[in-house]
């Protein structure tokens, strides 16, 4: 199995089965010699319950979130274009777009049980917004894998040459934040480049107290740089406990359902019983009555026997 066919197969999930499946799946497929990919489906983060919604609205509505690129592309010609009518028409479709995926989106809530907050519509409606800004946004949310929600700066916030506004994927930001401590790091081993050399050249033609101000500034880059990445390490430390506690809370929560589940079927065989035995106490004295009616009955016939044999030897 590959990183997409897992991810497929995870995101498609409800949230609270997210963590033991993918921890299943990666176990699997390291056992299956696959350790690379393995430990990259590890690292797929536990969708919220917006980003989920967000992913089942991108499944089931492909078509309608693929109009919605289209639109964003029709939108950013339209800006670099200083097109105001087009744009104007164009705008009153986006809205009218956005609201009919957010109907639908209210609904595949309702259907999963989950009530579609304000807050939780709105973070569905700032995906969908920045996948009409973005085409790299659009492509995230086609492929319905979003662990969290996208945003953007603004539809507004277009350069001249028509390039699209910003976005930032809050999935992303463990990635980044990776990329940037590699960065760091590469450039600490490979020592100073030729344009570095020169800067240093003319730093030392620099007086004294320039010189000692700027390696005081060094210091401190140097310190920052320490304290961000012992800050990324702990935050992706938490993380993953995070992602343990999910899991042990998720089994912990399956423990209940299945307490209840017993609890509730004991009660119900405790109620059955209970009213077989008052049934049986019925029974027992309804047969306790007949009992006592037969043996008045066998007396009533003794009796009448011994008085037809004493008036039948009075004859005799």
């Amino acid at each position: 199995m590959n990183l997409d066919d897992a991810a497929d197969e995870l995101y498609a999930l409800p949230p609270e089965e997210f963590v033991e499946a993918r921890n299943a799946l990666a176990k699997k497929v390291k056992s299956e010699g696959a350790a690379d990919v393995a430990a990259r489906i590890k690292a797929l983060r536990k969708p919220t319950l917006a980003a989920w919604l967000t992913n089942r609205l991108a499944r089931r509505h492909a078509d309608e979130v693929a109009e919605l690129a289209e639109l964003g592309e029709r939108m950013r010609e339209a800006m670099s274009g200083m097109d105001g009518a087009a744009l104007r028409e164009l705008t009153g479709e986006r809205k009218k777009q956005v609201d009919t995926l957010l109907k639908a989106a209210r609904k595949i809530a309702k259907d999963a049980g989950q009530k579609a907050s304000p807050d939780l519509i709105e973070t569905i409606a700032g995906s969908l917004e920045a996948a009409i800004a973005d085409p790299r946004a659009a492509e995230q949310l086609l492929a319905a894998r979003l662990s969290h929600g996208l945003q953007h700066v603004g539809f507004g916030a277009v350069d001249d040459d028509g390039e699209p506004a910003e976005v930032i994927s809050l999935s992303e930001a463990r990635v980044a934040r990776g990329q940037r401590l590699e960065t760091t790091r590469r450039s600490r081993s490979k020592g100073d480049s030729p344009a570095e050399e020169e800067a240093t050249d003319a730093d030392e033609a620099e007086s004294d107290d320039e010189a000692a101000e700027q390696a005081v500034d060094g210091d401190e880059v140097a310190a920052a740089q320490r304290d961000l990445e012992q800050a990324e390490t702990a935050v992706d430390d938490a993380e993953e406990q995070v992602d343990d506690a999910e899991a042990a809370l998720d089994e912990q929560r399956r423990r209940l359902e299945e307490a209840q589940a017993t609890a509730e079927r004991l009660t119900e065989e405790l109620a059955a019983a209970r009213r077989e035995l008052e049934q049986a106490r019925d029974d027992v004295e309804s047969a306790e009555d007949d009992v006592e009616a037969a043996r008045k009955a066998s007396e009533a016939a003794r009796r009448r026997r011994r008085e037809a044999k004493q008036k039948l030897s009075r004859l005799t």
